[in-house]
C-alpha cells in the first residue's frame, strides 16, 4: 500500500505543475477513422457501430510486447494459460470472438483461444473492437465480437525507430506457504528483454515498411526451486509491407510476415521439460480500382498459416519425445468488396468472399480436415454528417460442412444536441463448430475420454444494444446495454462412466442469456492529465438447465489517471482492473483480484524516450493470473 500512495503523491505533484501550464494541448482525438464495424472508413463520431479503439499512443505508452498484453492492460483478458489467452466480451468466448489483422482472418486457436505470445505488437497502429454480433460482415465466429488489428502503412518519408525493453522480478512468495523467501534469492536482473526495430523507406515508386522483432525471456522460478512460474523463451518475427501506384485509378499493397517462437516449461522436480514450437506466416495482395467517379473495387488475396509443436523431454531417458503432438492450420481467401456512394446520403457496400482453411492436427479423428466457405453479402447505409446514419446489411454464407446460413443486422445513430449521441442495433450472429468441436479425440486412460461430435449444427444468437455516448472536447463518455440469446448452444457435457473413466461430448443443448452493460469514461483535468474508467456487468443465464452461467467475473472494472505533456516528453499513469469472483463450483478458491500497473516515460533530447514501468503493484497472485508479483522493467525508444 505505501508504494501505491507514493506513486499516486508523484503523479498528484506532476498535475499540479501541468495545471500551472496554460496552453492546451489535446490528448484525446475524435477523429479517428474506424473501418471494422462498416468494413469502410468511417469517422468514430459518424459510425452507426459502437466502436472501440485502443490508440496507437495507447499502445506507445505502455509496457506491452504482444496483443495479449495489450488486451490485457485493456481489461479484455482475464485470465491466460500456456494453451492460450481468455478474452470474453458480453459473456462470450471459446471461439465466439473473431480476431482479424487489416480485416484477414488469423488462425492458430488452441481450445479455441489465440496464443497472443505468437503476435507481437512491432508494427501495430492501432485495435478496433466491435461488441456483439458481427456475422453480417464477417460470418461465423464473429458472433460474440470481433477484434481488428490494425497495422501501421507505409509511407512516403524516411523513417526508423528502435526500441528496447529489459525486464526483472523479485524472488517468487507463494502465498500459500508461511516461507518468506528474500526478494533477491536467485535474483535475475535480466529476466526477460523485448528489442523492436521499424524502418519506413522508398524505393523506386514503391514505399515500404520493414519491421524486426526479437524477444527471450529466462526460467523464472517457484518458491521451492522445484518447477518455473514463467517459461523460458526466444521469439523472432520479420515483417515486410510494400505499396505503390501503378496509375492514377489504383493502389496496389503486398507483403507478408514470419514468425517463430521457442518456449520451454520446466515441469517437474527432476527437471523434465516441455517444448512448444510455434510457427506464423503470412502473405497478401491487394489492390484497389476507382472505375467510375462515385465507385471504388477492392480486391484481395491472402494466405495465413499457423503451426505448433509440442515435444516432452525425459531426464530420466536424456531424450525428448517428437511429432506425436503436432498441429498445424492453413487459410487461403480471396475476397472482393465494393463501394459505390454516387447517390446522395447514400452508401452501397457489396461484397463476395471464398476460403479454405484446413487443419492437421494430433488428437483429431481424421489426420487431415478441411472446410471451403464462400459468401456475399450487401450493406446499404443512409446518413447526414454529424446528424444520423441508419445501416442495415445482410451476410449469406455457404459452409461446404453445415450448408447456408444468413446474418442480419441493423444499426442506427442519432447526434443530440450539446455533444450527446444514441445508438442502437440488432444483429444475428453465427458461429459454426470448429475442427475440435467436430473431430477432437482425448483419451486419458485413467480418468476421462472426450470425443467429437461430426452431427453438430452451427449456434446462433439474436442481439440488441443501446447506449447513449457523450463527446465534448476531450471530454468522452459511454453506456451501452446489450441483451443476447444464445440458441443451439455448443456444449461439452458428460455422457456416461465406463469403469473409472468419464465420457464427454459436445452437443446442441443449450439455450441461454446474456445480458448486462458496458460502460466507458474520459475526463481531462489540468489540461495534460486525464482520468478515464470503465464498468462492465454481465448476467449469463442458461435457460435449458435454468441455472447462473459464468462465462467471465460478473463485474469487471477498469480505471487509469494519466499525464501525457508533448512538449516536456513525459508521459505517466496508473492504470487498475478489477475482476470479481466468478461463483464456478469448479473453482473453490476463486477470488476477487485487482491489478495496479504503474508507467512513466520522458524524452531525453529530439529522438530518445526512457520509459520505466512496474506492473502489478499489489503484488496480486492468483491462479487466474496474474502468477507473479511485481514486475520491473525499463528500456528506451529511437525515432529518427
Amino acid at each position: 500500500m505505501k508504494q501505491v500512495l507514493f506513486f499516486v503523491l508523484c503523479m498528484a505533484v506532476i498535475y499540479s505543475i501541468a495545471a500551472q501550464d496554460s496552453e492546451a494541448e489535446p490528448i484525446h482525438r475524435l477523429e479517428d477513422i474506424t473501418i471494422t464495424g462498416t468494413k469502410g472508413e468511417k469517422r468514430l463520431k459518424d459510425s452507426p457501430v459502437v466502436t472501440e479503439i485502443i490508440t496507437a499512443e495507447e499502445i506507445e505508452h505502455s509496457n506491452a510486447d504482444t496483443v495479449m498484453d495489450i488486451l490485457n492492460a485493456y481489461g479484455l483478458v482475464y485470465t491466460g494459460n500456456g494453451m492460450g489467452d481468455y478474452v470474453q466480451m458480453q459473456g462470450m468466448g471459446k471461439g465466439r470472438v473473431l480476431y482479424l489483422v487489416n480485416g484477414r482472418r488469423l488462425v492458430g486457436r488452441i481450445s479455441q483461444r489465440l496464443k497472443g505470445e505468437t503476435m507481437p505488437l512491432a508494427n501495430v497502429e492501432r485495435i478496433e473492437i466491435v461488441r456483439g454480433p458481427q456475422s453480417a460482415l464477417y460470418g461465423s465466429d464473429g458472433i460474440g465480437g470481433v477484434i481488428n488489428i490494425i497495422t501501421k502503412k507505409p509511407g512516403e518519408e524516411l523513417t526508423l525507430s528502435a526500441a528496447l525493453t529489459n525486464r526483472f522480478l523479485l524472488a517468487y512468495d507463494n502465498p500459500e506457504t508461511p516461507e518468506k523467501p528474500n526478494p533477491f534469492d536467485d535474483f535475475n536482473p535480466v529476466r526477460e528483454q523485448n528489442l523492436t526495430a521499424a524502418a519506413g523507406f522508398p524505393l523506386g515508386i514503391t514505399r515500404n515498411s520493414l519491421d524486426v522483432e526479437a524477444s527471450r525471456g529466462a526460467f523464472y522460478y517457484a518458491e521451492q526451486q522445484t518447477g518455473s512460474i514463467l517459461p523460458e523463451y526466444y521469439r523472432g518475427r520479420l515483417g515486410l509491407d510494400t505499396a505503390f501506384d501503378p496509375g492514377n485509378l489504383s493502389e496496389v499493397r503486398l507483403g507478408g510476415s514470419f514468425m517463430l517462437m521457442r518456449r520451454d516449461d520446466q515441469t517437474t522436480r527432476r527437471g523434465s521439460l516441455t517444448r512448444f514450437d510455434y510457427l506464423r506466416g503470412d502473405a497478401y495482395a491487394e489492390m484497389d480500382v476507382n472505375p467510375f467517379t462515385a465507385a471504388s473495387l477492392t480486391l484481395r488475396l491472402y494466405d495465413n498459416f499457423y503451426q505448433r509443436d509440442k515435444d516432452n523431454y525425459s531426464a530420466i531417458n536424456d531424450r525428448w519425445s517428437k511429432g506425436n503432438n503436432r498441429e498445424s492450420e492453413n487459410i487461403v481467401a480471396l475476397e472482393a468488396l465494393g463501394t459505390y456512394d454516387g447517390l446522395d446520403n447514400f452508401i452501397f457496400t457489396a461484397g463476395l468472399e471464398g476460403s479454405y482453411n484446413s487443419m492437421e492436427k494430433y488428437n483429431l479423428s481424421k489426420p487431415v480436415v478441411s472446410v471451403d466457405k464462400e459468401a456475399l453479402f450487401f450493406q446499404a447505409e443512409y446518413f447526414k454528417e454529424d446528424t444520423y446514419a441508419v445501416l442495415g446489411g445482410i451476410r449469406v454464407e455457404r459452409n461446404s460442412q453445415f450448408g447456408f446460413a444468413a446474418a442480419p443486422k441493423l444499426s442506427g445513430m442519432y447526434q443530440l444536441p450539446k455533444g450527446f449521441r444514441v445508438l442502437a442495433g440488432a444483429g444475428i450472429g453465427y458461429r459454426a463448430p470448429d475442427f475440435s468441436d467436430l473431430y477432437l479425440v482425448k483419451d486419458d486412460s485413467e480418468t476421462m475420454y472426450i470425443q467429437g461430435n461430426e452431427n453438430l449444427q452451427p449456434e446462433y444468437s439474436l442481439g440488441f444494444n443501446a447506449g447513449i455516448e457523450y463527446v465534448q472536447s476531450d471530454h468522452f463518455a459511454q453506456i451501452n446495454w446489450y441483451y443476447n440469446e444464445l440458441f443451439d448452444e455448443m456444449t461439452r457435457v458428460y455422457i456416461e462412466t465406463l469403469g473409472d473413466r468419464m465420457i464427454y461430448a459436445t452437443k446442441n443443448i443449450s439455450r441461454s442469456l446474456r445480458t448486462g452493460v458496458d460502460t466507458e469514461g474520459r475526463l481531462t483535468l489540468f489540461t495534460y492529465s486525464f482520468v478515464s474508467a470503465g464498468y462492465s456487468w454481465l448476467y449469463a443465464y442458461d435457460r435449458t438447465l435454468g441455472e447462473e452461467l459464468h462465462p467471465q467475473p460478473t463485474h469487471t472494472v477498469k480505471m487509469k489517471v494519466g499525464f501525457d505533456h508533448q512538449k516536456l516528453g513525459i508521459n505517466t499513469y496508473l492504470q487498475g482492473r478489477f475482476f470479481s469472483a466468478m461463483i464456478d463450483p469448479t473453482e473453490p478458491d476463486n477470488e476477487p483480484r485487482f491489478i495496479l500497473d504503474f508507467y512513466f516515460s520522458i524524452a531525453v533530447g529530439k529522438h530518445f524516450t526512457v520509459h520505466a514501468a512496474v506492473d502489478n503493484i499489489t503484488g496480486e497472485i492468483d491462479h487466474l493470473g496474474p502468477l507473479t508479483g511485481q514486475t520491473f522493467s525499463i528500456g528506451f525508444k529511437y525515432f529518427l
